[in-house]
């Protein structure tokens, strides 16, 4: 029996994830994202950075849409 993949919840999506694990999501250097989605970023540590990983699946999508 096959478990299909199901959609996020809401809770899902609004958990804090770290940059790396953004940018390895997403494909690209943590450099260029930075750079280009540095917007998403929020500081909640003096060395913690996150990202919601709503706002990182979101990322996914469009890149998906524009090809």
């Amino acid at each position: 029996m096959k478990n299909k993949p199901t959609e996020p919840t809401w809770l899902d999506l609004r958990k804090k994830i770290s940059v790396k694990e953004a940018a390895e999501i997403t494909g690209i250097s943590i450099d260029t994202f930075e750079r280009h989605y540095g917007h998403l970023i929020r500081k909640v540590s003096t060395q913690r950075r996150v990202v919601e990983l709503g706002d990182v699946l979101e990322i996914g999508s469009k890149k998906g849409d524009a090809a």
